[in-house]
């Protein structure tokens, strides 16, 4: 069982395979802990379980956590694309 300081400690590796992980964990407190954190990653590894989290968890707080660090990960991804398309010097 995953305590949550571990995933904090995850969170600041950004071990995204640790907390994807993580949300296979049979506390609901450590499986929204650690969709937290991975929205806060923003690592397009991710979206495949935050997806399934967010429509499958029994917990609805999980749900929304799940489902609020998908959007924030998809948000991120989108903005890096327009980044890489600047011209360099901008």
């Amino acid at each position: 069982m995953t305590q949550r300081k571990n995933i904090d400690t995850m969170r600041r590796k950004r071990d995204v395979d640790g907390l994807v992980e993580a949300l296979l964990d049979p506390a609901e407190s450590v499986r929204l802990t650690a969709a937290e954190a991975l929205g806060t990653v923003g690592d397009e590894r991710a979206l495949e379980a935050l997806e399934r989290l967010k429509f499958s968890d029994p917990d609805a707080g999980v749900r929304r956590a799940a489902s609020l660090a998908h959007a924030r990960v998809v948000e991120r991804l989108a903005e890096k694309k327009v980044v890489e398309r600047l011209p360099r010097g901008t």
